[in-house]
């Protein structure tokens, strides 16, 4: 038997269940609720709380889409060095 995930929402809030596992992890948006239950099935020490997720998951999707936008920009790591030091100069 392959293991699925079901994804429900209910009032605004994504919650996405390993049918294998029974762990589940909640979000903002169907993607978090993935992110959040990929990371409670992550071999990390520790529970990870909703909260932790949350906030880790949001985190990680904000780095993502920030990364594939330098991509597409073709920003390199030395034009943010670049305007981190112009920053820090203002």
């Amino acid at each position: 038997m392959s293991a699925t995930v079901e994804i429900t929402e209910e009032d605004g809030r994504y919650t996405a269940v390993d049918s294998e596992t029974g762990v589940s992890g909640v979000g903002k948006s169907r993607a978090l609720a993935l992110a959040a239950l990929a990371l409670q099935l992550d071999d990390r020490d520790g529970d990870i709380t909703a909260e932790d997720a949350d906030t880790e998951t949001t985190l990680r999707a904000l780095g993502a889409r920030v990364r594939h936008r330098f991509e597409e920009e073709g920003v390199t790591e030395e034009d943010v060095d670049d305007a981190i030091a112009w920053a820090r100069s203002q």
